[in-house]
């Protein structure tokens, strides 16, 4: 079963290149969310001791939209969205509250990097709600 998964995405196909791509820019929308909660701090997110986050979020995503590339020709563009983002959560919870407890030794700088973290995650369904019905309108017959 996971062998005929991987087999149904072909890497030449366009569309899913272009899924694959708009779930890349997630963390970008992210890292925006981040810098208007943070304010005068948006610069921070992307200094070299904190960019081990957004790649973090920068893979989560990636592999949150490549399990729900399979499913996205049976969903309508609510249904994608709200899979991915829930493929994407336990993920993301669970890997930024161990980066959180590795990397920040202040205590309260970790939950409020967590915290931060959380937030931009459950804010990141609008974009992505977005990207998926401009993809389903515009590459899906």
């Amino acid at each position: 079963m996971f062998l005929k998964y991987f087999q149904t995405m072909k890497l030449t196909d366009k569309r899913f290149l272009i899924w694959i791509i708009m779930i890349a820019i997630m963390p970008f929308m992210m890292g925006v969310f981040t810098g208007l909660v943070l304010c005068n701090t948006f610069s921070e997110l992307f200094h070299y001791q904190n960019i081990e986050l957004f790649l973090l979020w920068e893979i989560i995503y990636l592999s949150g939209g490549l399990l729900s590339y399979h499913k996205l020709y049976d969903l309508n563009w609510i249904q994608c969205a709200f899979l991915c983002w829930g493929i994407v959560c336990p993920l993301l919870l669970c890997s930024s509250f161990i980066w959180a407890g590795i990397r920040i030794h202040n205590g309260f700088s970790g939950l409020a990097y967590f915290v931060v973290s959380c937030i931009s995650w459950g804010v990141s369904i609008v974009p992505l709600m977005a990207g998926s019905w401009l993809y389903k309108r515009y590459f899906v017959i």
